[in-house]
């Protein structure tokens, strides 16, 4: 059987200290490489459908046969490895978008969604919204994904200052969002693993409250513990206020498997 990257994971969602339910859902299937985080928004509680049934439409996607994904990448500039999580993505939206035209009370019901696979030497990444991925390497704590928030737009036309915009009370608005539509614009990235890296996935219930200075130390200290890193980091989310649910994926690396490209330099591309 060939060698596989080996990777260990460990999650946690919980609904914080103000919410009367938590809309978050989350997927970690660390013997199959990937881990999922959603964010869920809606009335009725619908929310919770809808992130729910994000994490459903993926995972089934991902079980069916691929095969034909590597003829497609050759055209492509990211891998079949990336774009099978884009196509699950795709398939995700068109669950939760059908199940809305289907129920009036679920109508405008939507989710973030956050997924990362491990494979080779490689971490794939797709997302949409403002749930994040960070990666701590070397000491240093880098956010990959970028927000897809009425808050980041802002700071891309310099309309707002860094401190402006944390402060701002759109922050919470988002511009993106699985099951809005029929069709859902997708940002996918790809990049070199190395030994000893960590991963983060996490909904906003997490970097609302906690500081990225703060979620670096914690990662630091219990780098290769995910399960420690995960609870520290619920705990002081919750202390802080929890004002929103919470949700924690935190990934370590293993081992790059022996031979696949590892390399301190790669790079980032982006599917917009």
């Amino acid at each position: 059987m060939e060698e596989q990257t080996i990777i260990r994971a460990f999650g946690v969602t919980d609904i914080g200290r103000v919410r009367d339910h938590n809309e978050d859902a989350i997927h970690v299937a660390a013997a199959q490489g990937y881990v999922l985080v959603a964010d869920g928004m809606g009335g009725h509680n619908a929310g919770e459908v809808a992130s729910a049934l994000a994490i459903e439409g993926f995972t089934q996607f991902l079980a069916k046969d691929h095969d034909s994904d590597d003829s497609v990448a050759e055209m492509s500039e990211f891998s079949a490895q990336t774009l099978v999580l884009r196509d699950a993505i795709y398939a995700a939206n068109a669950a939760i978008y059908e199940d809305a035209l289907q129920n009036a009370a679920r109508q405008g019901m939507g989710t973030t969604l956050v997924s990362a696979s491990f494979e080779g030497g490689r971490i794939a990444v797709a997302h949409v919204g403002d749930s994040r991925l960070y990666r701590f390497r070397d000491g240093f704590l880098e956010q990959l994904t970028t927000d897809h928030t009425l808050v980041q737009e802002m700071l891309d036309r310099k309309v707002y200052s860094e401190e402006e915009a944390r402060h701002s009370r759109n922050k919470n608005v988002i511009t993106r969002a699985l099951g809005l539509a029929d069709i859902v614009e997708v940002d996918l990235l790809e990049a070199l693993l190395r030994d000893d890296d960590v991963y983060l996935l996490c909904s906003d219930g997490l970097t609302g409250m906690v500081d990225d200075s703060k979620i670096a130390e914690v990662l630091g200290h219990c780098q290769a513990d995910p399960e420690a890193a995960a609870t520290q980091l619920l705990k002081m989310a919750n202390n802080s206020g929890g004002n929103d649910n919470i949700s924690i994926i935190v990934v370590y690396v293993d081992k790059v498997v022996a031979g696949q490209e590892s390399s301190s330099e790669e790079e980032l591309d982006w599917f917009d």
